[in-house]
């Protein structure tokens, strides 16, 4: 690989010329060919493009806004990326639930469930669904973010030996989510 000094003309160059794209990354300015493009796209790569328009217009969206400019561009420089590829990955990544800790619910109202979530940017709600064998919603809300963990306060009590299904739901900004459920019995 060659490294070229670009003159004081070239150093702001980005785009397509003939069959080379240039690309500004960084300080760096990147030279590639032009692909090419051979055959009509299947229809699953039409739909991983279409996504990908989408994403796009959503990342043109939100670096329009200075304020959610402000905070992608601040933990692109973190990662070492552009603040355009963080958004596009954070829109083509949907948040993970990890665990839910139900070691402190017995059942009870007040009882707290734990939830671990994580997204490629960041969380912005995670919901609790307790739902009884007859997949009935007994109880469901929003977990508050204490301490780093996703936090459910039940409101209903649930009776002894009956078993639960708890589901927790983690939003990103994006709005996609991510699930996932355990069962509890109440012993």
């Amino acid at each position: 690989m060659a490294n070229l000094t670009l003159n004081s003309a070239l150093q702001g160059i980005r785009g397509r010329i003939d069959n080379w794209v240039y690309r500004k990354f960084g300080d760096r300015v990147i030279i590639a060919r032009r692909p090419t493009v051979t055959a009509v796209p299947s229809p699953a790569q039409q739909a991983v493009r279409d996504r990908f328009k989408v994403a796009a217009a959503y990342a043109r969206a939100v670096l329009a806004d200075p304020v959610q400019q402000a905070r992608y561009e601040a933990a692109s420089r973190l990662k070492g990326t552009q603040a355009y590829a963080l958004v596009v990955g954070d829109f083509l990544k949907p948040p993970v639930v990890h665990a839910i800790d139900a070691s402190g619910y017995h059942g009870l109202a007040g009882d707290l469930i734990k939830v671990e979530a994580s997204d490629d940017f960041e969380v912005v709600a995670v919901g609790v669904v307790i739902r009884d064998a007859t997949d009935a919603i007994l109880e469901q809300g929003l977990a508050a973010l204490v301490e780093g963990r996703w936090t459910y306060a039940a409101t209903a009590a649930v009776a002894p030996g009956e078993s639960v299904t708890i589901e927790a739901t983690a939003t990103d900004r994006p709005g996609h989510s991510g699930a996932k459920l355990v069962t509890w019995t109440n012993a």
